[in-house]
C-alpha cells in the first residue's frame, strides 16, 4: 500500500510515543481533564497552557523537539 509505513517502524513510534505518555502521565490527565470540562464549546486554543505543559513535557522526556 503506498504511503504506508513499514510495521517495524510504526511499533517504534508506538514505543516512543508510550513512553512520553507514561513519563508525562499527569500533565496528560490535566490536558485531558480540561478538554473534558470545555468540550461543548472547545475551539481554538482552549486548554492552551495544559497543551503547552503536556507537549514541554514528552519532548523533554523524548529528548526531542517537533
Amino acid at each position: 500500500m503506498p504511503g504506508s509505513q513499514p510495521a517495524g517502524k510504526a511499533r517504534r513510534l508506538v514505543l516512543t510515543l508510550e513512553k512520553g505518555m507514561t513519563n508525562c502521565a499527569a500533565e496528560a490527565t490535566a490536558y485531558g481533564k480540561c478538554v473534558s470540562a470545555n468540550i461543548e464549546t472547545i475551539g481554538k486554543h482552549a486548554c492552551h497552557t495544559q497543551f503547552q505543559s503536556f507537549k514541554a513535557c514528552v519532548q523533554q522526556a523524548l529528548g526531542r523537539k517537533w
